[in-house]
Formats: C-alpha cells, structure tokens, sequence
C-alpha cells in the first residue's frame, strides 16, 4: 500500500520478491571481482543463426556456448564455502529474465540445468518459457524458508555464516550466470557481482563496427561481453584461458555443429531412403 506524504512524493514498500536480490547484493559487496571486457567477430555466427530451424536466440546462443566453455574448464564451476572450494559435477547455468505480471515486470532467474549438454534451440525454448510460461512456484523450506522469516540484517549475516558450509552453499543454485543487456543497449553492459556466482557473462548488443579481417578494415558483427570472475575463485591465468576458449567456441558458432550435422545425417536418410542403392550400385560405386 502505497503512502502519500504531505511533501510532494510517493512511499512504496520494497517488495517481497526484491529482498533476496538485497541479499545477494550486500553478500557480493564483499567479494573480489575481476571484469574483463571482450569484444568478439561474430559475423559467421551470426549468419548460421539467421538460418538455423529450430530459431535460436543471441542469449539462447551464448548461454550454451558459455556452458560448453565451462565443461572445458571446469575450474571455473566453482564456489567458495568457508575455507574451502566447492566443485560442480554438472554445468547448471542461471539466466535473468523479466517477466510480465499483470502491468508490472518482475525479474525471475531461470535454471538450465546440464546446459553444456543442451542445443541452442532447447535452451531458447526454456528460456522464452521461463519468461512468458507459468511463473515458478519458487518453494522456500527448511533452512531457506527460515531464513527469509528474519528481519534484513540478521538474516544477510545468517546466509553469509552457513554459505561457510559446503552442503549448504550448493544448494544456492548455478556458480555460473548469464545476463542479457543487449535488448536494451546498443553497446556495452556491466552487471553488478552477485552471489553467489562466480562467473557472470553479461551479453551486450551485436553491432556492425569496423574490424580488421584478413588486412582489411571491414565492417563486422561484433558482440561485447562481459564476463566478471570471483577472484577468490579464479585467477587471472584460468579466466585468460577460459575466456580465449569462450572467444574461439563463440566466433566460429561451434555450438551450432550439432544442429547442423544433425540436419545432413537427416537429410541423408531420407535420401536414402527415397533413393535406395542396391548392392549392385554399391560395389560399382
């Protein structure tokens, strides 16, 4: 219920749904993040996604692309819990979308689980089902369900002690996220560090620029990314090495193979079906 004070303004209470958000927020504000800003030719990907079936989306693209990267990488599927470092025996990636409700628009996080093992198009199709579908149920129990119960500080201080123990911080969801700004810029765009993941990929707008390509000053589709690394997790030379393989998987659309050779083994099928070869063609063949 919104309140009018006498001076001009409108109060509005934070909402429920944003308190978790805060949460996160606070706990990032004492982390050490490392951001490094790449900008990628992705005029080949680009082109194979124009023509691609199913449809695949830039984020629905890049998601997987990051989660192949990760499975190469595996030092990056990771979380710090007290003294310790908790690894991740499956690429679950988390990915922010905003979902309408009613004339509001509230932000919802998506979990694609296995994404390293997921094609571009099923991860568009979860994605755009997590925006528009049924909104989760979101069920807090146990610890969770306690913990949300508590007023702001002792609450942030309680999720900061028992994040400490590994059984517990695995349970905080994907180590690695994926933000889409592009549909709302024309450049660059930054996230803010929030726990508990340690890597953010933050996907801006693809772009002709000029670019350098075989000697020559050309335009090019280009994508800039961010991608924002826990320093308490990784350093510097494992998210160089993580990041050239994400630049190689992004720039020649590795991760649009599958779907293609999937379509030539079809395709060749039903030639083969529709034209059979006998054994005699064959041996003269």
């Amino acid at each position: 219920m919104a309140r009018r004070p006498l001076n001009g303004y409108v109060l509005h209470p934070i909402p429920k749904e944003r308190q978790p958000v805060l949460d996160r927020l606070t706990g990032a504000s004492r982390r050490f993040q490392v951001h490094a800003l790449v900008e990628l030719d992705v005029t080949t990907a680009a082109e194979r996604i124009r023509h691609v079936q199913p449809t695949v989306s830039w984020t629905g693209f890049v998601l997987a692309t990051v989660a192949r990267a990760v499975a190469e990488h595996p030092e990056v599927n990771a979380r710090k819990a007290g003294n310790q470092l908790l690894f991740f025996d499956r690429v679950d990636v988390g990915a922010t979308v905003e979902r309408p409700v009613g004339a509001h628009v509230v932000l919802d996080i998506a979990e694609i689980e296995s994404a390293d093992e997921r094609s571009c198009a099923e991860i568009t199709a979860e994605l755009h089902h997590a925006k528009f579908g049924p909104a989760p149920a979101h069920r807090q129990n146990g610890m969770t369900a306690a913990l949300v119960r508590l007023p702001g500080p002792l609450r942030r201080t309680a999720i900061r002690l028992v994040a400490t123990r590994p059984s517990i911080a695995a349970t905080f969801g994907p180590a690695v996220g994926v933000t889409s700004v592009g549909m709302f810029t024309h450049g660059w765009g930054w996230a803010i560090p929030v726990a508990p993941l340690t890597l953010i990929v933050t996907v801006g707008h693809v772009a002709e620029r000029p670019a350098v390509h075989h000697g020559q000053i050309v335009a090019r589709a280009m994508l800039p990314l961010t991608l924002s690394f826990d320093h308490a997790v990784i350093d510097g030379a494992p998210a160089a090495r993580f990041t050239d393989t994400l630049r190689t998987l992004i720039e020649t659309a590795a991760v649009l193979d599958d779907v293609e050779g999937q379509h030539a083994t079809d395709h060749g099928r039903r030639a083969a079906h529709e034209h059979p070869v006998t054994e005699a063609q064959g041996h003269d063949q």
